[in-house]
């Protein structure tokens, strides 16, 4: 009897187990693909400007110390981005 519950709890396991590795493999495609999707996007000139602008709202609405480093930041990447796509 005491066999009987475990091999059960040992094929649950196994199936929550088998269900979690097949979980991370999918999260790790969808990850990948929207990173390839951003990076993409990023390669737009409305790209450059969303995230130009999302830097730049955070770096000068936020009230932390880090404003500043967050500002000069934002700059340096939008002029890093558009200099790679205008070469390129």
């Amino acid at each position: 009897m005491t066999n009987l519950f475990l091999n059960q709890a040992i094929k649950e396991r196994d199936k929550c187990r088998h269900e979690f590795e097949e979980l991370k493999t999918l999260s790790r495609y969808c990850q990948e693909d929207a990173i390839t999707a951003s990076q993409q996007f990023l390669a737009t000139p409305v790209g450059l400007l969303g995230s130009f602008s999302a830097g730049a709202v955070q770096g000068w609405h936020s009230n932390d110390p880090e404003k500043a480093h967050r500002k000069r930041k934002a700059l340096w990447r939008f002029a890093r981005l558009w200099f790679q796509q205008t070469l390129l």
